[in-house]
């Protein structure tokens, strides 16, 4: 702006005599903010809500000078107390943001009160620092008087979803400590996820991504149908069972209110093998067909009875097997996530079909979700 540069000369460099074509800047000690005509008898709602201010603009020495204008809240209205906020505006009417503002006196708020919420309404101080606009710096800056305000600041209800995924980490899942093992979505049912794991009697810790690290104290609910298992608690807030051995975990997700549920669901490990692989066996949970861990802790199924495309699942119980079904792409376990009223090969992908052969066995490592067949 050619004006605005000409008309900062004379402050940058030395005093010069003021005439009409080069107006001299002068900078005012204040400009006038007016208290809202609804302020005296009104309290503001502010989350989603605006806060409509008016001004006169700074006298800069009698020329029209472009402005910007920040606000500037406090609860006290002290030197030092004052939070500017994000949006600026370049208008003498200004519609301010009530979820900003309310961002601003909720923090002073809780740092001047042990972090607890206010109670009721609060009063609040609100001001305007003016400044020349486009000039790179705020140059010619100036603040209005405080005017007053009383208002409800609160934490705005938080929109709450089901969780899209769950994971668990620990001393026996993977490297230790180290291995965030993603649980499977149960097919069609939103907010349930499972896995297959080895415990060592030890703990482990679980969250909706990897680093979570979230605890015993996070789980609503213990659903455990183990016989013999107990489950509890250590130092470091881990989930710890009393005894080691294979285990099916669920958790569960519901909404209740301002928070997220949790139900884990615990029961013994088991995985089977079905389908045409299996003699043609489509019964759920037929014993015959039930793979097993071995020694190193490969669960391996029995000889295929058959040949065909594998079909295979973790047993969750309350679920259906074909909820829980998996398959193997590149070496690894691959859990069903669409429907398939035929087969992996047509309803997903020739790459996702593994076809087997009669004496040919499943192998699969469920501390590491990868299989083969042969």
């Amino acid at each position: 702006m050619l004006l605005l540069i000409v008309a900062a000369v004379p402050l940058l460099t030395s005093c010069e005599d003021d005439n009409d074509s080069n107006p001299t800047l002068s900078i005012p000690q204040s400009f006038v903010l007016n208290t809202p005509g609804l302020a005296a008898g009104n309290v503001y709602d502010l989350p989603n809500g605006t806060v409509n201010l008016t001004t006169n603009q700074p006298d800069y020495g009698g020329w029209p000078a472009a402005v910007t204008y920040a606000v500037q809240a406090s609860l006290t209205g002290a030197d030092g107390t004052w939070t500017e906020l994000p949006t600026t505006y370049t208008s003498t009417r200004l519609s301010v943001n009530g979820d900003e503002l309310n961002t601003a006196l909720l923090d002073q708020y809780k740092a001047a009160n042990d972090d607890n919420l206010p109670e009721g309404p609060i009063s609040a101080y609100l001001r305007l620092r003016a400044f020349l606009a486009d000039t790179g710096v705020d140059f010619g800056q100036v603040f209005s008087n405080p005017i007053t305000i009383k208002a409800y600041a609160y934490e705005p209800p938080v929109q709450l979803a089901l969780p899209t995924a769950v994971y668990v980490c620990g001393n026996s899942i993977g490297t230790a400590w180290t291995t965030w093992k993603p649980l499977a979505p149960v097919y069609g049912k939103e907010g349930k996820f499972y896995t297959m794991i080895y415990n060592g009697g030890d703990g482990f810790k679980w969250g909706n991504k990897p680093n979570d690290w979230f605890g015993y104290d996070k789980i609503s609910e213990f659903d455990n149908h183990v016989d013999g298992l107990e489950i509890s608690t250590d130092n470091d807030g881990n989930i710890v069972f009393s005894k080691a051995g294979w285990y099916v975990l669920k958790f569960t997700a519901s909404i209740e209110g301002k928070k997220v549920k949790y139900i884990l669901g615990v029961y013994d490990g088991h995985a089977y093998i079905i389908g045409s692989g299996a003699g043609g066996n489509w019964d759920d949970s037929n014993p015959e067909w039930e793979m097993q861990p071995n020694s190193d802790n490969i669960w391996v199924s029995p000889e295929f009875a058959g040949s065909g495309e594998l079909r295979a699942y973790i047993s969750v119980p309350g679920e259906d097997w074909w909820r829980t079904e998996f398959t193997l792409f590149g070496g690894e376990l691959y859990f069903r996530v669409v429907d398939i009223p035929h087969n992996w090969a047509e309803d997903v992908g020739e790459e996702y079909s593994v076809s087997v052969s009669t004496g040919s066995k499943l192998y699969v490592d469920f501390n590491n979700n990868t299989g083969e067949v042969k």
